[in-house]
């Protein structure tokens, strides 16, 4: 609902609008890559909390969140968020206005391999290795397979001068771990303390941390915050994450088009990840690795993304590139992208909240999809699994008569429906197809087949046919009721779960209503994603008005109905009732006071021999 959109827009801001540090050392922290280890699994990176602090007053949450109307109803909502905090602020040792205020610089948290270290002599070894009992070879078996392919964990944070709070969070974890009897070892690495607190016994990792140049960095696992400070001094010469050919590939395709270097940058390698939690769980899903393996998803060879914010013409802009390998064949045969037209048809009307199309090669999708399924069930598993029941129930062949027909272009829609509801939020589905009158043959042959599955109805002049025959059931009052419609409109089939919207869709179809194609918003997004593509050919475009999203949450806030349920809620959530609270003191403004700050938005795809990219954009409003 709106308050909890509001609470966290304005814990962003209040991080974005903390002071910065005075005299700071911008070269005394080397960035995270180089720090952290070749085989990193996953990472996240902020390049500078302070640039993300300036870019997010100049986006357009930024400045509503500091309108003179929001102002007093965003204060409110941190002042809550502070005393919310004050539960847990005696135990950490710091307020949230110091804890906010930490990050000054650089900030990453990375997953990477768990590496196994040797025992202290103070640890207390979990099993007796004399005893060769079934049970305790099992119980080795286990945690040896479980420290061979675990994870650990990574946090580097650049506080600068905030470094003093830091070290109060850090008196606060050791008391807490000497109280759970852990072990305390120190070394010194380069004139650098390096600190490890072990666990009593055996099989957990232990936690290590220091401080150095104004940063602190901690680490779950052995030699993680201590392998970062080896790095950091020059005294490891191991590859680090910057040498890794994936990562480099990866990223070198998320930077995108814009002069800037991004802000936020992230990466995951899927494949190794799933690779070490089922090695790490043994059991079936160990035996069938093999054959998933098979399959080509080692191909997969990372994914990546970035994020710009502010500018002249954009809050943000993202990317995400999916690196494979090629030939794309086994589990990546079944992506296949195609490519056409993208303008919205005439029957899409111009108020619709997203409008999304897609063009898909379903046969070759299909063709690829047996040949996995035939791997681990035999051969004809599309014939079992999907070609002979469809054909069962409605007469019609998936392979001969249904693909043919498709173009390989899909659109959906999303449109908010007044009366204000939880699921306002319309949805549409259509494809496109090569030849109306046979599609209109198929759609009369299955309903004679199945009469009590479609209704025939006739809307604004057009067949339509109610599909399920569960129209009128009961909902709860809070929403709107579910309309499951089919119709055919020109070369397309679609179904839409409102009639309101198959009205408006076949005005839109007729002039009657305005098209999205000539909505100003539209054709603005049109033009900046044509920027975006480079030249490259989309298989994927779509146009989002974001603040339909927020309309339909602000109206929600303040229906007498909705606080009235968060007040219930509070009686047993001590969250709820603090947001009840709040839009009981507060009068929200006027929507048009909000709905001046949200631009339209765009997303696109693009697929290339070596992967497929990603990206979305919101514009800043005229």
């Amino acid at each position: 609902m709106a308050c909890f959109a509001l609470a966290a827009a304005t814990l962003i801001v209040s991080v974005v609008s903390a002071p910065r540090a005075a005299g700071a050392d911008d070269d005394g922290v080397p960035g995270a890559p180089m720090l952290l280890p070749e085989d990193t699994l996953a990472y996240l990176r902020i390049a500078d909390v302070r640039e993300i602090q300036e870019g997010f007053a100049e986006t357009s949450t930024g400045k509503m969140l500091q309108d003179p109307q929001m102002k007093p109803f965003a204060s409110d909502i941190y002042r809550t968020l502070e005393d919310l905090f004050d539960q847990v602020s005696s135990a950490v040792g710091v307020g949230l206005n110091d804890l906010l205020a930490i990050p000054q610089g650089q900030v990453a948290i990375a997953l990477v391999p768990r590496l196994s270290g040797e025992p202290d002599p103070d640890q207390e070894i979990r099993d007796d290795p004399d005893d060769e009992s079934e049970d305790a070879i099992r119980r080795r078996l286990n945690r040896k397979r479980r420290e061979q392919f675990g994870f650990a964990a990574v946090l580097i944070v650049e506080a600068k001068d905030n470094i003093d709070t830091v070290r109060t969070l850090v008196e606060r974890l050791e008391q807490q771990l000497q109280k759970d009897s852990l072990i305390r070892r120190t070394e010194t690495v380069d004139a650098t303390k390096l600190t490890r607190w072990l666990p009593p016994r055996t099989g957990r990792p232990p936690i290590e941390y220091f401080e150095r140049n104004g940063a602190f960095v901690i680490g779950v696992g052995d030699d993680t915050a201590g392998g970062v400070l080896k790095k950091w001094a020059g005294e490891s010469a191991d590859p680090t994450f910057a040498n890794n050919n994936d990562f480099i590939s990866v990223m070198s395709r998320s930077v995108g088009a814009e002069d800037e270097l991004p802000q936020i940058t992230f990466y995951v390698d899927p494949y190794h990840i799933v690779e070490r939690l089922i090695k790490a769980n043994g059991g079936a899903a160990a035996l069938a690795w093999p054959l998933v393996e098979s399959l080509g998803i080692a191909k997969i060879r990372g994914i990546g993304g970035s994020t710009f914010q502010g500018g002249e013409y954009f809050d943000d802009i993202n990317h995400i590139h999916i690196v494979i390998d090629t030939p794309r064949d086994g589990f990546f045969g079944v992506l296949r992208p195609g490519s056409g037209e993208t303008m919205p048809p005439n029957w899409v009307p111009g108020d619709v909240t997203t409008y999304t199309t897609v063009h898909w090669r379903f046969e070759k999708t299909l063709e690829n999809l047996g040949v996995i399924l035939d791997k681990f069930n035999g051969e004809g598993s599309i014939e079992r699994f999907f070609e002979d029941p469809l054909q069962t129930r409605t007469g019609l062949s998936l392979r001969q008569e249904i693909l043919p027909l498709l173009t390989g272009r899909y659109v959906g829609l999303r449109w908010l429906q007044p009366p204000m509801t939880l699921n306002s939020q319309t949805s549409t589905m259509a494809l496109e197809v090569n030849d109306p009158v046979l599609a209109k043959e198929y759609v009369d042959a299955f309903r004679k087949r199945v009469p009590q599955a479609m209704k025939p109805e006739v809307i604004a002049g057009t067949m339509t046919y109610a599909l399920g025959g569960r129209n009128g059931r009961n909902v709860p009052e809070s929403f709107r009721q579910p309309e499951p419609t089919l119709f055919l409109l020109g070369n397309w089939i679609i179904f839409t779960d409102s009639k309101t919207m198959v009205q408006r869709m076949i005005q839109a179809d007729a002039g009657g209503l305005p098209r999205l194609a000539g909505e100003p918003d539209y054709e603005l997004v049109s033009g900046e994603l044509g920027g975006k593509l480079d030249g490259e050919t989309p298989f994927l475009i779509s146009y989002v008005k974001a603040s339909d999203f927020f309309r339909q949450m602000y109206e929600l806030g303040k229906d007498p109905k909705t606080r009235k349920q968060l007040r219930r809620i509070g009686e047993d959530n001590v969250f709820a009732r603090k947001f009840a609270e709040l839009l009981e003191r507060n009068q929200l403004p006027p929507f048009s006071e909000f709905e001046k700050y949200f631009g339209a938005g765009g997303i696109f795809g693009y697929d290339e021999p070596g992967g497929i990219h990603l990206g979305t954009f919101n514009l800043k409003p005229l």
